[in-house]
């Protein structure tokens, strides 16, 4: 009878940490999902090397407050990298990163590269936290790329 209560008791304490570890998973995923990229263009006006700040991703914050980007990560499929500067991008917000050579502002920040970034044929942005974990990619569908 023991060993009964015993293991009716262990399996009511491993369902309760089952349930709380999806639950906070699951908070941990809304978050991550608050700084997104929401759009991108790979593909600059030709000549492209003259129309480099064509080539853009978007980045949104969908939460309800204001975040500071310094220290995370823009990349390409071959590993390019734009790291943010101290750069707060406003809740409801959104910001582009351009390829090319030009001056920051809240809506705007630039690579200040003098050659294309993105793959013509199609590429994947990742987006990374100061942490080095993942927040978001574009297209959505490579995630598992």
């Amino acid at each position: 009878m023991k060993n009964r209560i015993y293991a009716e008791a262990m399996i009511c304490a491993i369902l309760f940490l089952f349930i709380g570890a999806v639950l906070v998973q699951g908070e941990i995923d809304s978050a991550e999902r608050e700084i997104t990229i929401t759009n991108a263009s790979f593909v600059a006006p030709s000549p492209e090397r003259e129309n480099l700040n064509g080539e853009w991703v978007e980045i949104s914050n969908q939460g309800e407050s204001d975040e500071n980007l310094s220290g995370w990560k823009l990349e390409d499929r071959q590993n390019h990298t734009y790291t943010f500067p101290d750069f707060i991008l406003k809740a409801g917000a959104a910001a582009r990163i351009h390829t090319g050579i030009g001056s920051d502002t809240s809506e705007d920040l630039y690579w200040n590269r003098n050659t294309a970034i993105w793959n013509n044929d199609g590429d994947t942005a990742t987006l990374k936290d100061a942490s080095g974990d993942i927040a978001s990619r574009y297209p959505e569908e490579a995630k598992g790329a």
